[in-house]
């Protein structure tokens, strides 16, 4: 309804106080509630009438049933037996005849009962059923789910209860009823071939009912509702003086007072707008207005609450997708050290929940323990700090401080980069520069060593060919050429480091490659009693390599292998095809001696060895490193002192591959 239309309305009732039309209400709700109760108790006397009713009826019509099922079962079959199937007396073999004339005399003791039992075309014309049981008897047949039907039926002025049960014909009855030649003659005789015949098994052609009258008690019943609804109207009419004192008191009142507050809220110039004169309209319609006003201005407050907070929350959220946009950790941190927020990068690496997370303190978090002066002393100025965590990461960590109108810091931004692969890059970067360096600095030392070298070879051999030398001479000069070629091969092996060599690459698997190399190297341990395992994937794709170089790869691992493990040990060389990472690797372990780790930073530089003097020219890992470089590949080496080495190789396979 319209602010418009509900003021019209009112307007027609203004003449009415809010205190007599709630009285008014109130007395016409006592007394439809005084009427409904009375409604309510004749209406549950008369069905209780009706239950009564029905278990009387029900007593007569299971007495009737039995006595049928008796002259049925029994005494019709006996009869047959002494008589014949021809001979037929009606009054010891008709069920019906029977249980009509059972009821007669029950109606001369008991006249309260009406029994009947008819049908249509019934074969005694006193029995053919009324236009109400042949009505009946058409229900039935095309209702056969329905076995009765029960209710109050008003005949010839008098109401009584009227209960109908449908009669389904049965074989024992298609004798008599059945086709007039097959019927008995005292039948045919006594009522005619016309009527009751021709039935069939299993329908209906009759109803048996049962009346009793009921208008005296329906009669009691009305006196009795009648005599509640003067009593309990009275009643009512007091109970309806009590709440009128008590509305009066409790709610006009204090309406009034309510009223007033609204109008010293709103102010009355709002009202007076609203309302015509407030002596002509109730405190119901006063309030109405001033609530439509209060409705009006909550309304308009809302939606500019809504819309500011939708600003609030589009900003929210546009900060949020830059905040978890940072693919490096961030976190907010208050000025107490606990945690205000954090990125979605923060809790991915962590494995975190926001909600267990905020407000913890971040020095109790592992990966922050080592910042934990930085949160001690909250920095006004932006701080940056290198950590390594103990599981080799390596972080640089910037902080930056959030001000307030007082430039004191509240809150710190710790922003975390992973600066691992950065660091390892720088140090492979280093690491190829100074072989690179090494290697122009061996080919300078190699050309200037491998002139004099061959110089005093050669004077050796000629005075070896002097005729008057001295055993002791010539032992001597034995010791000269044994020196002399040893530094011989050390100048070759310097010139092959530093030389660049054309790689010839083709396809080939990695398995034979390595089991090529396990072949040839395998008679050197054998003395030292090492065994040499092999795990190598099948399927793998083919890798474009050189494949002498890689043979001396694997071959120089293998046997730094049997040389760090001296004897009885294994060697473990496993391959795999890593889909992730387009590789194949290899792995070499073994279970030697191992290395410090202060060592490993050094292990491929030239000339680095850990054996003993005249074993190793320390060449082998560092030209192995630049085969692999040379591969694009990888070399990564473990070691753990006292437990063994592992060497893992990875080799990028072509983007069209072919297997083996």
């Amino acid at each position: 309804m319209s602010p418009a239309e509900l003021e019209k309305k009112q307007d027609g009732l203004g003449s009415i106080r809010v205190q007599t039309k709630f009285l008014l209400g109130l007395a016409a709700i006592l007394i439809a509630f005084s009427a409904l109760a009375s409604v309510t108790l004749y209406v549950l006397q008369k069905k209780e009438l009706e239950e009564h009713a029905y278990q009387k009826s029900e007593l007569v019509m299971l007495a009737m049933a039995a006595n049928r099922r008796y002259v049925r079962t029994v005494l019709r079959p006996k009869m047959y037996e002494i008589l014949g199937h021809d001979q037929f007396i009606l009054e010891a073999m008709s069920s019906s005849y029977i249980s009509r004339n059972v009821m007669e005399h029950f109606n001369d003791t008991v006249h309260n009962f009406t029994y009947r039992r008819v049908a249509i075309n019934a074969r005694n014309p006193d029995y053919e059923a009324n236009s109400q049981e042949v009505e009946m008897i058409h229900f039935f047949d095309e209702n056969p789910a329905i076995d009765e039907w029960k209710g109050i039926v008003k005949e010839g002025g008098q109401r009584n209860f009227v209960r109908y049960k449908p009669v389904y014909w049965e074989d024992s009855c298609t004798h008599c009823h059945g086709d007039p030649k097959l019927a008995p003659k005292e039948i045919i005789e006594r009522y005619g071939d016309s009527r009751g015949f021709y039935r069939e098994a299993g329908k209906v052609y009759g109803v048996m009912s049962i009346g009793l009258p009921v208008d005296l008690n329906l009669a009691k019943i009305k006196e009795i509702a009648i005599t509640v609804f003067a009593i309990v109207f009275p009643s009512i009419l007091f109970l309806y003086g009590i709440i009128s004192v008590f509305f009066n008191r409790l709610i006009a009142q204090n309406l009034n007072n309510l009223l007033n507050i609204f109008r010293t809220g709103l102010g009355e110039g709002e009202l007076a707008v609203e309302r015509k004169n407030s002596d002509a309209v109730d405190e119901i319609y006063q309030m109405t207005t001033v609530a439509r006003q209060m409705a009006t201005d909550l309304q308009q407050n809302r939606k500019k609450l809504e819309d500011y907070a939708e600003r609030i929350l589009q900003s929210k959220e546009l900060l949020q997708s830059v905040f978890d946009g940072i693919t490096d950790p961030v976190v907010l941190i208050e000025r107490a050290g606990g945690v205000k927020n954090v990125n979605k990068a923060f809790l991915e690496r962590y494995s975190f929940f926001l909600e267990n997370i905020l407000h913890q303190v971040i020095t109790l978090l592992p990966m922050d323990a080592s910042c934990s002066d930085v949160y001690s002393a909250f920095p006004d100025k932006p701080v940056t700090k290198e950590i390594v965590l103990p599981g080799g990461e390596i972080f640089l960590i910037y902080f930056y401080p959030i001000q307030d109108e007082y430039k004191k810091t509240e809150s710190l931004v710790c922003y975390m980069k992973d600066i691992t692969e950065q660091k390892q890059l720088e140090a492979k970067i280093q690491q190829t520069e100074k072989l690179v360096s090494m290697g122009q600095l061996a080919a300078g030392v190699a050309h200037e060593i491998n002139n004099p070298l061959g110089i005093i070879l050669c004077h050796t051999e000629l005075i070896k060919d002097e005729p008057n030398l001295s055993d002791e001479a010539k032992e001597d000069l034995e010791v000269i050429e044994k020196h002399a070629d040893n530094c011989k091969a050390i100048v070759a092996s310097l010139l092959n480091f530093a030389r660049q060599h054309k790689s010839i690459k083709e396809l080939t698997s990695i398995n034979t490659i390595i089991r090529e190399v396990v072949q040839l190297a395998a008679n050197q341990f054998q003395q030292q009693n090492i065994t040499i395992d092999l795990d190598l994937q099948e399927g793998q794709p083919l890798i474009s390599v050189d494949i002498d170089k890689l043979k001396q790869v694997f071959f120089n691992l293998i046997i730094n292998s049997g040389q760090a493990i001296n004897e009885n040990g294994y060697i473990l060389i496993s391959t795999a095809w890593l889909p992730g990472a387009e590789s194949i690797q290899v792995v070499v372990e073994d279970n030697g001696c191992g290395l410090a780790k202060e060592m490993e930073d050094k292990i491929f530089d030239p000339f680095f060895t850990t054996k003993d003097p005249g074993k190793g020219t320390g060449l082998g890992l560092s030209v192995s490193y630049g085969i692999v470089k040379d591969h694009n590949g990888e070399i990564i080496f473990e070691s753990i002192e006292g437990r063994g080495t592992r060497v893992a190789v990875l080799l990028p396979v072509e983007e069209e591959k072919v297997y083996e």
